[in-house]
């Protein structure tokens, strides 16, 4: 793996908010950026907040996939 010592910035191809694409971009310090193509307000936040989001809403779809199996046997 290569340590992250400058800026990448990518643009996504089909993720869209308000009609414009959204601007990606991992920082040095482990920070995620977010923002729209045109705009210049970044919303920043740590890559390890990003993971931690992440696993939960996996097994919050866990859980719920579960539940209705358990749901449908009955």
């Amino acid at each position: 793996m290569i340590p992250l010592r400058k800026t990448v910035i990518r643009e996504t191809t089909r993720t869209r908010d308000a009609g414009r694409n959204i601007i990606v971009s991992l920082e040095p310090g482990d920070v995620i950026g977010f923002r729209l193509k045109g705009c210049r307000q970044t919303f920043r936040m740590p890559l390890q907040a990003c993971y931690s989001v992440a696993v939960k809403l996996e097994l919050k779809a866990q859980r719920e996939a579960k539940k209705a199996q358990r749901k449908s046997r009955r």
